[in-house]
């Protein structure tokens, strides 16, 4: 990459490309909020009445009243704000304010548990919280608290922590005394300073996000302002936004590109909790024309593979249909399998599937084409084939223009670039992240070299002196007839050896017992003798976890370690 570009990458900075955008499109739509869901009795169904929406002006005039508020309260340079404000327009305008003022939003799951969210909390000492009422009033001795009981959530006293706090939503009986509603750090007097203070700023840590199932000692990925303006126009480098398309998203790592390049980012309906219904988020997909507010049908959409399943089986049903307006969809936060893409490009010819790859610490590293990920799987243009003349691994493709990469004898993928985050909190400077991805290079026919992933270093199965590593042959189990999803894991025995159980969920209209036998037959003839599973057991569902329902391997060791155990006392 020409070192120029490498500079204006590095030197970028989040709140001044928003910003731009607003010079650029004033009164264009920005943000639209979540719908309200709405049940019709007669039908059964969910309507969902759209949110209200806000202008670029609106938005960045927002921006700076809040930035103001809060310095007059006293929050600025490296102050810390604790957030639990479900996405809106009024709890972005909160997060970038918090960040123009000088100082960063930290993202931590309450749903995690009193006793870890108190170990990361102090981690990053936050002296401001941002909470919707509704947290307050469940998590505190409250008249609401037995409502999250009952639905099986253990939350945390926001009220008991000694910070100064915002509420967003009405009071409700929890909210502590002396809270500060949101709403008030928006003042309709003034218009936006656009200052051109950006000198330093793309250094100023702006977010902290704890990665997903971090238990223990816990790890705060500290991002900047300038590393975050890095990841997204690498992410626009393959997922091409312009002024006038419409993304729909929950995800602010969608949502903010989109602004920054002109578009207009609509916000999906939930319900009590943060959780996004697949086939309501495809109804909302189509144009809107009320008396309030209208815009086009969305071209661009951000799903993870589970919430695209459901959307796929619907569309085979013939209950769902999307709109012609929709260009791309973008899969990301979970393995895409080869079997379960093609399987989409069948139901959604006309649409550019885009497969993200990348973590917290790195966002992202590699975007690979649908076409591309196919073209591999089917061994056309793969450089090391498994045995049935597939492409061997899970296609990542070629790494994106500002990332470094480097491998590692064991195969570990390491990454360096301007999009890297700056560290983990309380740790020395990050120069380069070890991902615990194992990955190989594949030039293909087209020279570049191009990810790979053979492994997860944590995933690894070790039997006798065997290294098995799951991701290499999940994908060719995935495309046996009749198998919906496959999950390899290793169970120890007192030797310290594994025995590698094969979970498995067959399709809808299988018989587990033939397409268990038909694993047994053909799995000999498609991957390695010494990877062979020495149990298939068929589940109803795979067990999942975390914010993005992964495969919950943990779940299943234990589940699997406890047969085991029970076959031996037998």
């Amino acid at each position: 990459m020409p070192e120029e570009t490498m500079e204006s990458v590095g030197t970028a900075d989040l709140i001044a490309a928003v910003y731009a955008a607003a010079e650029r499109y004033p009164k264009h739509p920005a943000i639209t909020a979540p719908g309200k869901v709405r049940r019709i009795k007669r039908r059964g169904v969910d309507s969902v009445k759209p949110g209200q929406t806000i202008s670029y002006r609106e938005l960045v005039d927002g921006i700076e009243a809040t930035a103001r508020s809060l310095h007059r309260d006293g929050f600025g340079l490296g102050e810390r704000m604790l957030f639990s404000v479900r996405p809106s327009p009024a709890a972005f305008i909160l997060a970038l304010g918090a960040v123009r003022a000088g100082g960063s939003v930290v993202f931590i799951d309450p749903g995690i548990g009193p006793s870890l969210f108190q170990d990361r909390a102090a981690l990053a000492s936050p002296r401001w919280a941002a909470s919707e009422s509704l947290l307050y009033a469940l998590s505190t001795k409250s008249p609401l608290r037995p409502i999250a009981r009952n639905k099986g959530l253990l939350l945390p006293d926001y009220g008991a922590m000694d910070v100064h706090h915002y509420y967003s939503g009405p009071w409700l009986p929890g909210v502590p005394r002396g809270a500060s509603p949101v709403r008030t750090l928006v003042t309709k007097s003034g218009n936006a300073n656009n200052a051109s203070d950006w000198e330093g700023a793309s250094s100023q840590e702006a977010v902290i996000i704890f990665t997903s199932g971090t238990t223990g000692a816990p790890k705060g990925v500290v991002h900047t302002r300038g590393s975050l303006a890095a990841g997204f126009e690498q992410l626009t480098t393959r997922c091409t936004f312009r002024e006038g398309d419409r993304v729909h998203s929950e995800q602010l790592m969608m949502g903010l590109p989109a602004l920054i390049a002109g578009a207009h980012w609509t916000m999906p309906a939930y319900g009590f909790s943060a959780h996004i219904d697949p086939l309501r988020l495809a109804g909302e997909l189509g144009p809107v024309a009320g008396k309030k507010t209208a815009y086009d049908g969305a071209t661009h959409l951000f799903l993870v593979p589970s919430q695209l399943a459901p959307i796929l089986d619907s569309i085979e049903a013939g209950t769902v249909r999307l709109p012609s307006s929709l260009r791309t969809v973008m899969l990301g936060a979970a393995p895409i399998l080869a079997p379960f893409l093609k399987r989409a490009t069948r139901l959604l010819p006309g649409i550019d599937f885009k497969l993200i790859y990348g973590m917290t610490e790195a966002l992202p590293v590699s975007i690979a084409d649908g076409h591309e990920k196919l073209a591999f799987a089917s061994g056309a243009e793969a450089e090391i084939k498994a045995p049935d003349g597939s492409g061997e691994g899970d296609f990542l493709g070629e790494p994106l223009p500002a990332v470094g990469i480097r491998v590692g004898e064991d195969h570990e993928l390491f990454v360096h670039g301007p999009n890297v985050c700056r560290g983990y909190l309380g740790e020395d400077p990050m120069a380069e992240h070890a991902t615990g991805d194992l990955v190989r290079l594949d030039h293909g026919s087209g020279g570049a070299p191009r990810l790979v992933m053979i492994g997860r270093k944590k995933d690894m199965i070790i039997r006798g002196k065997t290294n098995i590593y799951p991701a290499l042959y999940e994908p060719v189990i995935a495309g046996i007839h009749g198998v919906q999803q496959a999950v390899m894991v290793g169970v120890r025995d007192e030797l310290g050896d594994e025995a590698v159980w094969l979970a498995i969920v067959v399709s809808v209209g299988e018989s587990a017992a033939s397409v268990k036998s038909r694993i047994a037959r053909e799995l000999p003839k498609l991957i390695d003798e010494s990877a062979l599973p020495d149990h298939i057991e068929v589940l109803e569902s795979i067990p999942a976890g975390g914010r993005h329902r992964k495969p919950d391997r943990a779940a299943l060791r234990q589940e699997f370690g406890s047969r085991s155990q029970g076959m031996a006392a037998r």
